[in-house]
Order: structure tokens, then sequence, then C-alpha cells
């Protein structure tokens, strides 16, 4: 009887774009993981699906989101806001 040959799985090419968000991601995650406390890091560590880590994860997403606006349009508080109200007339 002859072994069966491992199927080999193709490796996936992400773009460079998607690599960068990527990088963005878990930089984010990282900063925000080391900021927690000792045992809010041992509880997402040892429960990934736990409340901690959906805040932690939700936290991450706004955080990269900030930074993906920050690129694009500039900072939050750079120049003059267009959205306010127009004053009256």
């Amino acid at each position: 009887m002859t072994a069966q040959k491992k199927k080999k799985t193709k490796k996936v090419k992400l773009d460079k774009e998607t690599m960068r968000i990527a990088t963005l991601y878990e930089k984010a995650w990282h900063e925000l993981y080391y900021k927690k406390s000792k045992w809010t890091q041992t509880e997402i560590v040892n429960n990934p699906n736990g409340t901690h880590s959906a805040e932690l994860a939700h936290s991450v997403a706004k955080l990269v989101e900030a930074w993906e606006y920050e690129r694009e349009h500039g900072s939050f508080n750079d120049g003059p806001n267009t959205w306010k109200d127009k004053p009256p007339s």
C-alpha cells in the first residue's frame, strides 16, 4: 500500500494594499492590547470569543479606520470644518 500524497495548498498572494491594511490592524491590536491590564490581557488570550476580546477588536477597527481617514483626508482638526452649519445670512 502506498502512502497518500499530501495536498498542497496554494499560498494566497495579497496585494500591497491588503498587506498594508493587515499590518495596520496588527499594529493597532498590539498597541491597544498592551495598554490593557495584565488580567484583561489574560482574559483576551484565554477567551478569544469573550467580551474583552470583542471590545478589543471593536477598538482596533475604530483605530485603524481613524488612521485611514487621517491618511486620506488629513487630521480631524487641521483645517476649517466644512460640515459645520453655515452661519445665518
